[in-house]
């Protein structure tokens, strides 16, 4: 083999090392990770929606059951309940972002395409109105 042919191969062989991403290249560490999910999740609050919620709903349902003493008791044990909801969570998402790197943001995806700018009526809704209009007026 040449020399000018292995130089070539070497090249590209570095070239797609560089290109490519590498399992290596994706891994965080933990304290690194960690900080990523507390941001993220003190930027949306999801700390204070997977422990308030359940809050919520346990005094809710503690009052219609027991009064004040059984809303506190719900309240209680509802919070209890969301902290540990928030710290599977938290964990399982540090253990994501250690093993991926930071996820990309996600799209919002549109039920509706049509966005109308204005209160322009069609001319079906505004013949059926007005049809509807003369005939209970009469």
């Amino acid at each position: 083999m040449q020399v000018g042919t292995l130089i070539r191969i070497a090249t590209a062989v570095a070239v797609l090392g560089i290109l490519l991403p590498t399992a290596a290249a994706a891994q965080v560490s933990h304290a690194q990770a960690k900080a990523e999910v507390e941001a993220r999740d003190a930027k949306k609050h999801n700390k204070l929606k997977t422990e308030g919620v359940p809050t919520a709903t346990g005094a809710v349902a503690g009052g219609v059951t027991g009064g004040p003493a059984g809303a506190f008791a719900g309240a209680k044990m509802g919070h209890a309940a969301g902290v540990g909801i928030h710290a599977i969570k938290k964990h399982h998402d540090i253990k994501e972002v250690e093993k991926h790197g930071t996820p990309p943001p996600r799209t919002l995806h549109r039920t509706s395409t049509v966005h109308r700018t204005s209160t322009v009526r069609r001319t079906s809704t505004v013949r059926r109105r007005t049809a509807y209009r003369r005939h209970t007026l009469r």
